[in-house]
């Protein structure tokens, strides 16, 4: 189990806490292996590349089950800001380019090279701003298999359990290039893509955003689908013998948002199930939050072989249906939860991915409260505050690709998940719902009023989180964030009794100012002290008994967690035993 399906598991209480973290089998390793570009999602890009915008995309893609192969036709429409004479684009360098067109006319393959997966094409004369860019790439191949989806990205070609082709395609750790030829950068994402998936009959190809239409010819179906503004990891293929549960809800703004489930023959009963909780999904989330961002388009699930995954309008859904004492289905919730905290609201770098995963997973424990109250929002974050292993800080500060933060020891991987969810706890207990959810509505739709239409996708980083967050208090909260999102260790609750009184200071990661209020509760009785300098102290007897935090409001150090992550690497033969 990778980092990512372990930090959810344990956060949602389906595993204890003290579970192995173990890997998946891996498939056999591909063909082609990834260049080290290939495998870069996200950081820093070529000059050519940040000079573009991307207007609209059509792609067209063929597969070919048996072969386990593909042929691709993407035209790109880009339209430069500044001067360019090359053109840079990303693709898989496996793949066999066999023409390139730019604006009608085909140019000869000396003008192009895809060196290590940067697909470099030199343009006729320069393109001047603001000129249109019409780059239309056909190529074929065979995509690089998935090592380890969704975690470590590509194409997974398997099969139903009766048989039949079963095909996924999962992005993430790797990007969209490892199917089509893109720019794989989360701010470069396509305003408008139109998708057309031609796969054996009677095979179905479930796609992003609105469905145009399916064509059947010589054994041959074309599933087509529009979406607006998809992220670029998050446009994929999938293929099988899908059955659909399809309904409408009825939003509170006004508008009727379709749902559509697509689910394996033989399933119809888990399917049933989990299709219930659609609507329970969009109630929370546009009653919590705002209105569902894809309304014009639908809320879609579709069921697939690993990767449970954020894809736009079709999120993957990999486990086996099972049942918690929450009574919510964890996967299909969090990676709904990225329709709004990945899809809506994106990091413009990755260095910012605390956006994505800290505050989607903040909003299953906020479930819990939504649905049963206290009892499992404090539960719920309980088993995410056993995760949080504070290694590395959650934002580094600098533009950073997705393995630096997510896949390497440099960077805070699971603690995305747990601590930033812990993260935005502290902030709602701080500086109270009204503003928190505020904030949360700024961020998302750019507006505190958001209604269906009046809003656009967000590009936003951990600075503008930052500004909104003080705009919003009247308040200069810098000291918090750096304390939880710049350094890696937690504050510290330092305590000492003496002369009838208890002592109380914060210590910080490089002594950092931290004016937290901190609850203290003395022989029954609660006082809050407002520690703005750092230090507090109450009256007590020698024989009082306190307690520091009595309703678990704030982020700190844990003697006890400590302790337990200690004793878990000393015995991993113990790991997954309950305690």
């Amino acid at each position: 189990m990778s980092v990512r399906r372990w930090a959810l598991a344990c956060a949602l209480g389906l595993l204890p806490a003290s579970a192995a973290l173990t890997q998946q089998p891996a498939p056999p390793e591909p063909p082609t292996p990834l260049t080290a570009q290939t495998r870069k999602m996200g950081g820093p890009m070529p000059a050519e590349q940040l000079a573009l915008t991307f207007e609209h995309l059509d792609l067209a893609i063929k597969v070919f089950p048996d072969q386990e192969r593909i042929e691709g036709d993407a035209t790109l429409a880009l339209r430069p800001t500044a001067p360019i004479r090359t053109l840079i684009l990303d693709l898989y360098p496996g793949f066999t380019i066999d023409s390139i067109h730019l604006d009608g006319r085909r140019i000869p393959s000396t003008s192009y090279a895809n060196p290590e997966g940067q697909l470099r094409i030199t343009l006729p004369r320069p393109a001047p701003a603001g000129r249109e860019i019409r780059a239309r790439i056909v190529w074929s191949g065979k995509p690089p298999v998935a090592k380890r989806p969704p975690w470590e990205g590509g194409t997974t070609w398997t099969q139903t359990p009766d048989g039949q082709p079963w095909i996924d395609t999962s992005h993430w750790g790797g990007g969209c290039d490892l199917l089509w030829p893109c720019i794989d950068h989360p701010t470069r994402k396509p305003a408008m893509a139109d998708l057309h998936y031609t796969v054996p009959a009677p095979l179905v190809a479930p796609g992003n955003g609105a469905f145009m239409g399916m064509t059947e010819t010589d054994g041959w179906r074309t599933y087509n689908w529009r979406a607006r503004s998809p992220h670029t990891y998050g446009i994929v293929l999938n293929v099988g013998p899908y059955k659909l549960l399809q309904d409408e809800y009825r939003s509170r703004y006004g508008n009727t948002i379709p749902m559509y489930y697509w689910y394996l023959p033989g399933e119809e009963a888990q399917a049933a199930e989990l299709f219930r909780e659609f609507p329970l999904a969009l109630d929370f989330f546009e009653s919590q939050i705002g209105p569902y961002p894809w309304a014009d388009q639908k809320m879609g699930v579709i069921r697939v072989p690993y990767s449970g995954l954020e894809n736009q309008t079709l999120n993957g859904y990999s486990i086996d249906y099972p049942r918690t004492m929450y009574g919510f289905d964890p996967l299909m919730h969090h990676e709904f939860s990225h329709e709004y905290f990945a899809n809506q609201l994106a990091a413009a770098n990755y260095d910012d991915l605390w956006l994505h995963e800290g505050i989607g997973s903040y909003m299953q424990p906020l479930l819990g409260e939504y649905l049963n109250g206290a009892i499992d929002y404090y539960s719920l974050l309980k088993s995410q505050r056993a995760g949080i292993r504070n290694l590395q800080p959650l934002v580094g500060g600098r533009e950073r690709g997705e393995r630096e933060v997510y896949a390497e020891p440099t960077g805070p991987q699971g603690d995305l998940y747990p601590k930033g969810s812990w993260v935005m706890h502290t902030l709602r207990e701080l500086i109270g719902r009204e503003d928190f959810y505020e904030i949360i509505r700024r961020i998302v739709y750019g507006r505190p009023d958001p209604r269906p239409g009046n809003f656009e996708p967000q590009l936003a980083t951990t600075a503008d989180f930052i500004r909104i967050t003080n705009e919003v208090t009247g308040q200069d909260l810098a000291w918090f964030f750096d304390v939880y999102l710049y350094r890696a260790a937690l504050p510290k609750v330092e305590s000492e009794r003496r002369d009838g009184r208890l002592h109380l200071r914060w210590g910080t990661p490089d002594d950092l100012p931290f004016p937290m209020p901190l609850d203290v509760m003395v022989d029954g009785r609660l006082t809050t002290l407002p520690m703005a300098n750092g230090e507090g102290s109450v009256p007590v007897q020698p024989w009082s008994t306190v307690t520091l935090d009595p309703q678990s409001k704030l982020l700190r150090q844990s003697d006890a967690i400590d302790r337990f992550h200690a004793w878990r690497e000393a015995n991993p033969q113990e790991a997954g035993r309950r305690r």
